[in-house]
């Protein structure tokens, strides 16, 4: 046994038992996940530390790669509000949301398919940052292919590049609202 995966089966048995229980993921599991990394490499006494303090996460990834619904379910809920902020920081636009929603579904499809996704995320690393760098990664690919990923009825929209189709904004209006202005 390596160093580190006591420190992490502690972590497991003491934080994350009961959440593990919920999505069927074992400790087993979990170091498969961990060891899949380095494989005849060990880690060093902070890396094994932050493994350790990473187990939720840990947990809930590992249950998104044994097809967990509700494991995705938990990591949509947990990270998309996060990476709303992060992308309306890092590039608003109008259609955030919908970028998101694209996000999640070619990363719960990459992870089915036994691609990458999830299976390679690395414990070391917070997962919220993992799963934001993954989205810009992806938005800034679909920014750079845009001119040339266009289909013949999009560019005979013109320069729409939105789902709004109107230039200027719209909002419902409350009757009391309406009738105070």
């Amino acid at each position: 046994m390596k160093r580190w995966e006591t420190p992490l089966r502690r972590a497991f048995f003491s934080d994350a038992g009961r959440f593990a229980a919920s999505m069927g993921v074992s400790i087993d599991a979990c170091v498969a996940h961990v060891r899949a990394l380095q494989p005849d490499a060990g880690f060093s006494v902070f890396e094994a530390d932050t493994i350790r303090a990473s187990v939720l996460d840990l947990v809930l990834v590992v249950g998104c790669t044994q097809h967990a619904p509700q494991a995705w379910s938990e990591l949509r809920l947990q990270h998309t509000w996060r990476l709303r902020e992060a992308l309306n920081t890092w590039s608003p636009s109008r259609d955030g949301g919908l970028q998101i929603e694209r996000f999640w579904s070619d990363l719960q499809a990459a992870t089915d398919r036994g691609e990458l996704g999830l299976h390679g995320w690395d414990p070391r690393r917070p997962l919220s940052r993992w799963l934001a760098d993954l989205l810009f990664g992806q938005v800034q690919h679909a920014r750079e292919c845009v001119p040339e990923c266009r289909t013949a009825p999009a560019r005979a929209l013109g320069t729409l590049d939105t789902l709004d189709i109107v230039e200027e904004a719209r909002t419902l209006r409350f009757p009391l609202i309406a009738a105070v202005q």
